[in-house]
C-alpha cells in the first residue's frame, strides 16, 4: 500500500472501527473483540507443547554449579479479568501502522504466573505460583504491515511494544526477563491472530474481520 493510502486507512480505522475493538485477558487467554467479531489467543510460548520440546535442552546440568540447570523457560499465565479502555492507529513514515490498546493506568492487571513443566528451574520462587502486577501506563502498541489483495486488507506483524511496570505482589524479586517472555508470548498469539485473518471494510467504511483462515 501506498504512503497515502496507508494514511488514508489510519484515519478510517480511527474513526469508524477503533471504538469497536476491545481486549480483554481472562485466566490464560486473551479475547480480542474486533466489530463484534470475537476471537479467544492463548498466551503461552509456543513450545509448551510436549512434542515440540528438544528433550536435550530440558534440565540439563550446569558443570560449574550442579545445583541449578540450564536451558528454555517458558512461563504460564493466568490473568484477572482485565479489558483494554481505548484503541487507536497511527501511521509512521515507513508504510507502517501502529495499533496501540490502553488499559485503566489506575487499575492493576494482576497476572498469576510460574514457570510451567517443561522449563529449566532456575529458581524455586519462579517455579511456585505468584502474582506479578501490571501497573502504571499499561499498553500494547503492535507495528503492523498492511497488504491489500483485491478487496481484502492483511495485517503482518513487525513488532511489539509493552509499557508499565511489571513487579510481584509478594515483593519478591521479578525474573529478570519476565516482560521478555511475555511480550514474546504476546506477540506469538497475535501473529497467528494476523496471519489468519482478512480484513474488509463495509458498508459504513469501518474495518471488519471478512473472514479467518
Amino acid at each position: 500500500m501506498t504512503q497515502n493510502e496507508v494514511t488514508s486507512l489510519v484515519e478510517i480505522l480511527n474513526n469508524k472501527t477503533a471504538n469497536n475493538i476491545q481486549l480483554t485477558f481472562t485466566q490464560n487467554k486473551a479475547q480480542l473483540n474486533w466489530y463484534n467479531f470475537i476471537t479467544t489467543l492463548h498466551i503461552k510460548n509456543k513450545l509448551d507443547i510436549s512434542p515440540e520440546i528438544d528433550s536435550t535442552t530440558i534440565k540439563k546440568p550446569i558443570q560449574q554449579t550442579k545445583n541449578r540447570q540450564a536451558g528454555p523457560i517458558y512461563f504460564k499465565y493466568n490473568f484477572e479479568p482485565a479489558t483494554s479502555v481505548e484503541a487507536n492507529f497511527r501511521a509512521n513514515k515507513y508504510g507502517n501502522v501502529f495499533l496501540t490498546l490502553k488499559f485503566n493506568p489506575h487499575d492493576t492487571i494482576n497476572i498469576r504466573s510460574q514457570l510451567n513443566d517443561f522449563s529449566c528451574v532456575h529458581r524455586t520462587s519462579d517455579s511456585s505460583p505468584h502474582i506479578v502486577q501490571w501497573s502504571g501506563d499499561t499498553y500494547i502498541s503492535f507495528l503492523l504491515n498492511p497488504i491489500k489483495t483485491a478487496d481484502t486488507i492483511q495485517f503482518k506483524v513487525q513488532g511489539i511494544t509493552i509499557s508499565g511496570k511489571f513487579a510481584r505482589k509478594d515483593q519478591k524479586p521479578i525474573h529478570k526477563e519476565y516482560s521478555k517472555y511475555f511480550r514474546k508470548d504476546l506477540r506469538q498469539a497475535f501473529e497467528t491472530f494476523f496471519n489468519q485473518a482478512a480484513f474488509k471494510l463495509n458498508d459504513n467504511n469501518s474495518l471488519i474481520i471478512e473472514k479467518t483462515l
